[in-house]
C-alpha cells in the first residue's frame, strides 16, 4: 500500500532547510488553523504577530549587546564588573 505524504510533508521533503520548522497549524484571529489550509493573509497577519512578540526581545538582546561592546571598549575584561567598569574616569577597572 502507498503512503500518502500531506502537503507539509512534502514541503519539508522539497524544502529542508528552509521549511523545517514550518508549524502545522497557525493562529488566524483567534482560530487555529491548519497551514495548507491558511491564506498567504493569514500566513501574514500571523508572521507581523509573531514579529511584536520577538521584538522587545530582540531590543532587549541589543542592548546588551551594545553594553558588552562599550564595556570592551573602555577596556574591561570577562570577570570586570559593568558598574566599576563605567564608574571609573579612565574607564578601566
Amino acid at each position: 500500500m502507498f503512503n500518502k505524504h500531506t502537503l507539509l510533508e512534502r514541503l519539508r521533503k522539497q524544502h529542508p532547510y528552509l521549511l523545517e520548522e514550518l508549524p502545522e497549524r497557525i493562529v488566524s484571529d483567534g482560530e487555529e488553523v491548519a497551514i495548507e489550509d491558511a491564506t498567504l493573509d493569514q500566513i501574514a497577519f500571523t508572521i507581523l504577530a509573531l514579529e511584536a512578540e520577538i521584538r522587545p526581545l530582540s531590543r532587549r538582546m541589543n542592548a546588551l549587546r551594545e553594553l558588552y561592546d562599550l564595556a570592551r571598549k573602555r577596556g574591561a575584561l570577562g570577570a570586570h564588573r559593568v558598574g566599576d567598569t563605567f564608574s571609573s574616569e579612565e574607564g578601566h577597572s
